[in-house]
């Protein structure tokens, strides 16, 4: 089975096409009065690594604050 396809209806086709890649550019990587994807993108792992470098300063400070306390302890007991 042969389809014959006019010019004017490749171009139609042609155009659809270019317009559905231009709405998904735009939601994917424009910020044309909304939030773009990429830019929540970034702005979620902006957040992680903020939470990440907290979580690790808090917990190197536990870390050092229970081996002072380790060290006082042992001298303590070894004066006993």
């Amino acid at each position: 089975m042969s389809v014959c396809v006019t010019k004017e209806e490749c171009a139609a086709q042609h155009a659809a096409v270019l317009a559905k890649l231009e709405s998904i550019e735009s939601r994917l990587f424009v910020d044309n009065g909304h939030t773009s994807m990429q830019t929540r993108l970034a702005r979620h792992e902006m957040v992680i690594r903020a939470l990440l470098w907290v979580v690790s300063v808090v917990v190197g400070t536990v870390i050092a604050g229970a081996v002072s306390a380790c060290a006082v302890l042992v001298k303590v007991l070894a004066k006993v």
